[in-house]
């Protein structure tokens, strides 16, 4: 009789295993980072290398939706509306979760209560590019040309509230002189008007612009970081121009829709920061001009909250608004 049981429960086993694994197969359905600019950009470059590591370690696929416009607010509104079941996730930048705050009296989704925090992937150092046919190849030269015929320079941006445009705005006016501002879908048909010679200047993130600073078809003053970049040795830091620590860097990261389970929360962000772990990420990362940014949902949650408190004042101050 024991026996008979014993063979019993062995053989009903294995379904019992199926059945209790279901849920976490379940879970390995394609799941969609939102991306609140058009591809080629910094945010477009730094979640697909982030995403595709990613992907690999949850043994799913992650699929990339482009959703440009409104300073990001689209693909954050598709994102606020989304079920919270672990299948959309937001990339979240300066702009949508913390810089339109200071520009719009109305948003579609609330940058503090519609999203949780799951983890950072990286950021980059805004560089200061110009045209190549402008005339300028040093900061003092571009300064000059500002103060000669003030408002008359056009200073690109990935969108109204992006850092390009709000770190744009604090640094001109660091160095003395006014801009106009142009908005535009994203850093990557910023650069590519810049080159055709419609606007003048750009305070870009490295992954859209260092390879075209590096083969000479933009020209790249200074950048506002703490030290030099590596790979633009010859680049000073805007600090060493004399105009004080004007630091500001592109930073991109994953929050998913109010409500999202913590397991699932946690799940993604041990992914993403085993990927960031991976030497050759990290390889790939510094190669296009961006660093990883690892941390506990925590963590991400106090950077923003720092940004926040940063950038948001400084915007109140500058009289920046939305184009």
């Amino acid at each position: 009789m024991k026996s008979t049981l014993a063979r019993t429960l062995l053989a009903a086993l294995p379904l019992a295993i199926a059945t209790f694994a279901a849920p976490a197969l379940a879970q390995k359905a394609p799941i969609k980072f939102v991306v609140p600019y058009p591809a080629g950009g910094a945010a477009d470059q730094i979640t697909r290398l982030v995403a595709n590591e990613t992907a690999q370690i949850l043994g799913t696929t992650i699929v990339i939706d482009n959703k440009a416009g409104a300073a990001g607010m689209i693909a954050g509104e598709i994102v606020a509306r989304a079920e919270p079941d672990g299948k959309t996730f937001f990339v979240g930048s300066n702009a949508p979760l913390v810089i339109n705050q200071a520009l719009y009296a109305k948003m579609p989704y609330d940058p503090e209560k519609s999203f949780v925090p799951v983890a950072g992937m990286g950021k980059s150092p805004l560089l200061l590019v110009t045209r190549q046919n402008l005339g300028v190849r040093d900061v003092q030269s571009l300064i000059a040309l500002g103060k000669k015929d003030p408002g008359k320079l056009t200073m690109g941006s990935a969108s109204s509230g992006n850092i390009t445009h709000l770190a744009g705005e604090y640094a001109a006016n660091l160095m003395g002189f006014k801009v106009t501002h142009v908005p535009f879908a994203g850093s990557a048909p910023a650069i590519t008007s810049m080159m055709g010679g419609n606007v003048d200047i750009m305070f870009d993130a490295l992954p859209s612009s260092m390879q075209q600073a590096k083969a000479g078809r933009i020209v790249p003053l200074a950048i506002l970081d703490t030290v030099r970049f590596p790979a633009l040795p010859d680049v000073p830091t805007l600090k060493e121009t004399g105009f004080g620590n004007a630091e500001a860097s592109a930073w991109f990261g994953v929050v998913a829709p109010a409500k999202t389970p913590a397991a699932v929360v946690n799940e993604l962000n041990k992914a993403i920061n085993e990927a960031l772990k991976k030497p050759e990420l990290v390889e790939k990362l510094r190669n296009i001009g961006a660093q990883p940014m690892p941390g506990s949902p925590e963590v991400f949650a106090r950077f923003i909250a720092d940004e926040r408190a940063r950038w948001i004042p400084l915007a109140q101050k500058l009289g920046v608004k939305a184009d």
